[in-house]
This record gives C-alpha cells, structure tokens and sequence, in this order.
C-alpha cells in the first residue's frame, strides 16, 4: 500500500511538471509573470520533437523561421516541418511519412480512410476539454454540433474546428446606380420585385448607353453556390442535406422548392434574361463582369468578400447597395450558408500512442488560442515589422501585405497555428471597427440555410458522390436551357438519382440523423 501511495504521488509530480512546462491557458503557463518556473523546467526536460504538416499551401519558406523559433522556445519543443503540399501529401502518407499534426483541408472521407488505415490518432473527448477549454467553450458556442463531424466507428478522431465565417450567408449586392435608372431607391425585398429587376436589367438600358448589353447576373454554371438567391427564396440548397416533412433526411436537390426554383429559371433563360454564358461562367468571370459593368447583381459573396470589393468598386465607379434574402415561396428571408462546421484538426497515430506529446499538442493549441501574445505573433507575425495594432486590430503593413513570400519568410500565417480564426476571442484582431459593422449591418436578420448533417463522413457519399453529382449537374443544366416539361423530366431524375446510389445514401443519412439526435 505505501509502495502504491508513493507512485501515486511521483504520478502527480511528473504530471504537475509536465503541466507548468506548456504555456497552455487555464492549464498550463500563460503569462510573463510565471517564465522563471517555466525556465527550470525546460532545463529539466528534453524538448519534445512534433513533426507537423498543418498547412499545405502557406508553407514557410525556411526552416528555423522565426515564428518556429518563437514556438519552440516558448513551449519546450522540436519542431519538424514536414512541407508536404496538397500534390504530395497522401503520398508521403503512403509511404509511411506521417505528421503529428495533420494539414487542415483534409476532407471528411480523407478522415475515414485514415482512421480505417490506422494513420491517425482517435482522442478522447474529454481529455480535449480537460486541456483546451478555452477553445472547446468558443467552438460550442459557434455549434455544439461540431463534435459530431469528428464522430467515426464509435470514436473522436480529433480537435473539433469551426470556420467562423460560416456562421454567416451569402449576401446579394446591387449596382445602386442601375437600381435608381428602373425606378428603384432600394434593394428588392421579395422575389416577385427581384424578378422585375432582372427584366429590367436586361431589357431597359440600366447603364444608359443605348445598347442591350447588359444581364442582372450570371452564376457558375454546375455544383453548390450558383443562383443562391433564386434557391434561397423557394427555401432549398440544392446541394445539402435538409429534413424532410417525415423526420427522415432528404437531399435539397430532390425537393419540390428546387423543382419550383427550377421552373422560374427555365422561364428566364426562354425569355433571355438569364447570361447564357452562366454554364461556363466563374467566380473570376462573374466578379470582372461586375467590375465592367456588365451585370447588375453579385450573389455569390458573403459580407468579407464585399468587404474587400468595395476598393475595385470605388475604382470602378460602383455604389453598391446590400440586399437581404428574398421572401419567396419559402414565406420569409432566408440566406444560402455552407456553415461553420469542418473536419476537425487530426494527429498521427503516434500520437494516440504518446501521452506526453499527445498533452504537449493540445496544451499548445489551447495557448495559440487563448493568449493574445501567442494568437498575434503566429497569426500576424511581428508587430512593427509585419503589422501593427490599429484600433484593436491587426493591419498588416508592406511589403507583407502584398508579398505572401515575405509573410513565408518569417512563418506566420495559418502554418504555426492550425486554429487561426478558428477562435471567437481572437477573432477580434481580424476586424477594424470598419469591417465589424459593415458584418453586422449586413447579416442582420438574415437567417441561413444549411446542410442539417455538415461534412459528415458517409459511406455511401465516398461510394456515390462522383456519379450522383455530375448526375445533377447534367439534369439541372439541361432542365435551365431545354424546353422539356420539368414536371415531368424532375420525376425521371429522381428516380435515376435514387437508382444510381441515392437512396443507399439516403437511409444512411437519415440514420446518422436520428442517432444524433437520440444521443442528444
């Protein structure tokens, strides 16, 4: 019994030890004042080395970087930058090169074939919130939900994340200028008024100069994100899953409302309001169009984006005016949103395996998020040198701004720190007083559609997705421009969806839905 007690006690040391030589928020060290302890024990205790991977695009340029040298210094480790870019990371995987921390992107299916392969390591839910609960309190407040997208065979595969911009829509803008020359004097509240307003920026001259040259809008012409408003006001994403009137789970595309929406865009491609050139048509197409002049109405952008149009609409001589979500079918303003969940940050299998790096990581993270010093310098880099506080927020200054080699030069940016805006707290160091009330003034009152289940990983979306997306992509093209009855041709193409797949991924949609909500 002695023996026991004393190994008990020698436990809680190494763990107390272990504890004070991460800076990580509640549970670990997080201010200046605390450095000497912290000190003492880094000249006890080895370095930890972590062999990381967390962004395949902004990859610092060199090793030994200065934002890397911050981080080792700071937390007592060794880092590995791995460098693999999206071109080669799955094959360094394969080749047994596997990073303690994973890149961000990785898809949901990605998860799963990782998590079935024995390449990534599952954690448990309550040792994250036992050791980030600073950043375990913002993402359930952004969606409770987000635990659920980490969820595979019965485990957690990883440190939930949150894409804060999500929890907004997309939001139309207007050339006020054309609006005033149709008799407008504000941005259409319904979708009976936005229709005449496509007719009429097409058909009466709404730049002036006595040519018919000009479209309301135009779109992307296959996949998620093309005519968000149109869809939105019958109260459907085409491509989400949504529930429907039984309980069960059904696919936006199938629904009555995207059948309807389907209808009045048939209708307006006959009668030659709709830009044909809509099926070849980009966001960077779409965007030059506005910029030229061309079309009337931007649909594709959510408020950051108009944010940083509104220097090339100065430049261009645009006003633009914000609209809403249109009342339409759907009986209330409603906005297109891809929503805040994701695929959450993964670690190897090591790392399962390795307590004390396993603790290392997530105290880490945990003190990236929740101390300013340490969000600012692997988020902005250095203050004076690469940015500088303006009214509370972070301004990036030349040549960093415009020079993304330069920002790789000393390491910061979304490499170091894998939960950058991932953060409610530190949100507030990406908005000037500017930029936070042109987000509030335009997403107020908007309410969003999205996806009821979110990136989840399905077996049968891996199985079925690259034939039942082209499948609609083909139906709801030739639905737009032929003259076929959709009443009749909507029918035939469900059937063909649900034959091809769907109605297997249905039933699994629906059971990963109610075995949610059970649990809840």
């Amino acid at each position: 019994m002695k023996d026991r007690k004393r190994l008990i006690v020698a436990a809680m040391l190494s763990m107390s030890l272990l504890a004070t030589a991460c800076s990580g928020g509640s549970n670990g060290v997080n201010s200046e004042t605390n450095a000497p302890s912290q000190t003492n024990v880094q000249e006890q205790e080895a370095p930890i080395e972590l062999t990381i991977n967390p962004s395949t695009w902004f990859i610092p340029t060199n090793d030994g970087n200065e934002v890397q040298k911050y981080i080792e210094e700071k937390y007592n480790v060794k880092i590995v930058n791995m460098r693999a870019t999206d071109e080669n990371f799955k094959v360094k995987v394969s080749a047994g090169e596997i990073p303690d921390i994973f890149p961000q992107n990785i898809s949901e299916g990605d998860m799963v074939n990782y998590a079935r392969q024995g390449v990534i390591a599952s954690i448990s839910v309550d040792e994250i919130k036992q050791y980030m609960p600073s950043y375990v309190a913002d993402v359930e407040a952004v969606d409770p939900n987000a635990w659920d997208i980490g969820l595979y065979d019965g485990k957690n595969w990883g440190v939930p994340r949150v894409w804060l911009n999500g929890s907004y829509g997309f939001i139309p803008a207007y050339n006020g200028a054309w609006l005033k020359a149709i008799g407008y004097n504000e941005p259409p509240k319904t979708l009976e008024e936005y229709e005449d307003v496509v007719y009429k920026f097409r058909n009466n001259d709404p730049d002036g100069n006595g040519q018919k040259d000009t479209y309301a809008f135009t779109t992307r012409g296959t996949g998620n994100q093309q005519f968000n408003e149109i869809y939105a006001a019958h109260g459907v994403n085409p491509y989400q899953f949504m529930l429907a009137a039984d309980g069960t789970v059904t696919w936006g595309g199938l629904s009555d409302q995207a059948k309807e929406a389907l209808k009045l865009l048939q209708k307006w491609y006959k009668d030659g309001v709709l830009d044909p050139e809509f099926l070849t048509d980009n966001n960077d197409t779409i965007t030059q169009k506005w910029n030229n002049k061309k079309i009337g109405i931007l649909d594709y952008m959510m408020y950051h984006h108009l944010f940083n149009q509104k220097e090339a609409n100065a430049a261009n001589g645009i006003e633009a005016v914000y609209g809403k979500g249109l009342v339409g079918p759907a009986g209330k303003s409603l906005a297109m949103s891809n929503g805040a969940l994701q695929v959450p940050l993964l670690f190897g299998a090591q790392v399962e395996k390795d307590e004390k790096k396993r603790i290392k990581i997530l105290q880490i993270l945990e003190d990236l998020v929740s101390s300013d010093d340490a969000y600012l310098k692997t988020v902005f880099g250095t203050e004076g040198v690469s940015y500088e506080l303006k009214d509370g927020a972070a301004e990036a200054l030349e040549p960093y701004k415009s020079d993304t080699n330069k920002m790789l030069e000393l390491g910061y940016g979304g490499y170091y720190n894998p939960l950058g805006e991932r953060s409610l707290k530190m949100w507030k160091y990406h908005f000037s007083a500017e930029k936070l009330a042109f987000r509030d003034t335009l997403n107020a009152g908007n309410e969003l559609i999205t996806d009821i289940l979110g990136p989840t990983p399905l077996e049968a979306k891996s199985k079925y997705s690259a034939t039942l997306n082209p499948l609609q992509d083909e139906y709801y093209v030739k639905a737009i421009i032929g003259t076929d009855d959709i009443d009749k041709t909507f029918e035939e193409f469900k059937e063909n969806w649900l034959r091809s797949g769907g109605k297997d991924l249905l039933e699994e949609a629906t059971k990963v839905y109610q075995e949610r909500q059970a649990a809840k």
